[in-house]
């Protein structure tokens, strides 16, 4: 089954890079989508913020680097090339609506409920000071929200904030992810839950990586 979805997914970029390539003015894309990039001669190393680092993308070629030396994991490619090609250039509002808000996405909010929100209540619902801590840990600005509240840039136009309600001996703990409206501007509706969930992911491996530090 691994292989079978690795086949896939390798199918999808693979479709994906051939598509941008031939996108017409491929420098205009990237300036719609906020990143800067290098040329030389026939070749571009286009420098791609995602969460808290930095991948650097060749092209023609197609390859990706994380600054770091971090591996990029074949999902992370698919995403960075579909948000590359959807980028419309629209500015931000600085509005934030619910996943289940955005056009066409509100039969599908169990689903994001389960992939991104149940982990995180689970790991912070009753520990609001860790969920901050996991989220300051990876660059994440500080919000208002809720009992705890921070916002990811998964890219320099798709903001996330992430919003945690304690839990006590009246209430269940809750979780809930806002977006910026124009979202569907820059990333394909599939690509949302998928980015939503590697946002979480990073939160809870933060959280993780911090907690075996302290101990």
């Amino acid at each position: 089954m691994e292989l079978k979805r690795q086949k896939t997914y390798k199918g999808v970029f693979d479709v994906a890079k051939d598509m941008l390539l031939a996108s017409g003015d491929l420098k205009e894309q990237l300036f719609r989508a906020g990143l800067r990039c290098d040329e030389r001669g026939d070749n571009l190393r286009v420098f791609v913020p995602f969460f808290d680092e930095t991948i650097i993308l060749a092209l023609p070629g197609g390859s990706f680097v994380g600054e770091t030396g971090a591996n990029v994991t074949l999902v992370a490619r698919i995403i960075i090339l579909h948000y590359i090609m959807s980028a419309s250039g629209i500015p931000l509002t600085g509005e934030r609506i619910a996943y289940g808000d955005i056009p066409a996405c509100m039969h599908y909010d169990p689903v994001f409920e389960k992939r991104v929100l149940k982990p995180l209540v689970r790991a912070f619902g009753y520990d609001k000071y860790s969920f901050k801590e996991a989220g300051a840990l990876i660059g994440a600005r500080e919000e208002e929200f809720g009992d705890a509240s921070f916002t990811l840039f998964a890219f320099p136009k798709v903001p996330i904030t992430f919003i945690l309600w304690e839990g006590d001996e009246e209430f269940p703990p809750r979780a809930k992810a806002l977006f910026d409206p124009s979202i569907t501007g820059y990333l394909p509706l599939e690509d949302i839950v998928v980015t939503a969930k590697l946002a979480a992911g990073r939160i809870l491996k933060s959280a993780m990586k911090h907690f075996n530090d302290e101990g």
